[in-house]
């Protein structure tokens, strides 16, 4: 099912699977143009462009994926309502394959900056920690998708709604600007947001080149874990009355 949702969502086009790749990098583009070079905003101990484009490398695609995750697994119930009503099988697949479909869209780019890191840094750390940060991003994502998904069944503007707050989530978080832009006080408050922590991880990894940040990991397990835990229980409390409010 993840191998369809990859390849059914441009089936038709010229492009194909492409498509998957030519949106973020056109979106990429359009952001290194603003940021770096119009608005000259520099990261890194070095402040090199160089390091600025990483930057926003590191934080943007997982957001993409993160961010299409929540978005597909939201609707993802009511877009497939007539396999829920005439089929019984576990329906936690629907949105787990909205989540993790993503991953094979996106996630290329991030082994990419990985394999740029590791050549030039001569470490093979930067591979080790990736899949620790995919399956954490995924948790994460899941839990959510699991919560939203489960509402949408009974309140269909839940969709509407959380177009509205990914719009904003991505602006709310330093995934386009460095943290030391802030003021203190909203720095403070960043510690809330419960996406900053996995962003924090990618940028130390591939912007200061360092892992062992334990109150990150401490922070994103803690955030991922809670919201994955209250998502399913509610999704399998809930998921036996789909099929009718479908």
């Amino acid at each position: 099912m993840v191998k369809r949702e990859v390849k059914g969502r441009f089936a038709g086009s010229i492009g194909g699977l492409l498509w998957n790749f030519i949106h973020p990098v056109l979106m990429l583009i359009v952001y290194i143009f603003v940021f770096v070079y119009i608005f000259k905003i520099r990261v890194g101990s070095e402040a090199s462009t160089g390091t600025s484009v990483i930057y926003l490398i590191a934080g943007l695609f997982p957001w993409i994926m993160i961010s299409e995750g929540l978005s597909r697994g939201t609707s993802s119930l009511i877009e497939n309502a007539n396999l829920i009503q005439k089929t019984s099988f576990p329906v936690e697949i629907l949105p787990a394959k909205a989540v993790i479909a993503p991953l094979f869209n996106y996630g290329i780019a991030v082994l990419l900056l990985s394999a740029y890191k590791m050549i030039f840094l001569g470490s093979f750390a930067f591979f080790l920690a990736i899949p620790f940060l995919f399956l954490l991003q995924v948790i994460f994502t899941l839990g959510i998708a699991f919560f939203t998904a489960t509402l949408t069944v009974f309140f269909k503007d839940v969709m509407q709604i959380m177009q509205v707050i990914i719009n904003f989530w991505m602006y709310l978080t330093p995934i386009l600007y460095p943290m030391n832009l802030l003021p203190d006080w909203a720095g403070r408050l960043m510690y809330l947001n419960p996406l900053y922590p996995i962003i924090a991880l990618y940028h130390d990894i591939f912007v200061e080149g360092s892992i062992a940040h334990w109150k990150m990991i401490s922070l994103s397990l803690g955030w991922s874990l809670g919201f994955f835990f209250i998502g399913a229980f509610v999704f399998n409390k809930l998921k036996y009355e789909f099929a009718d409010w479908l």
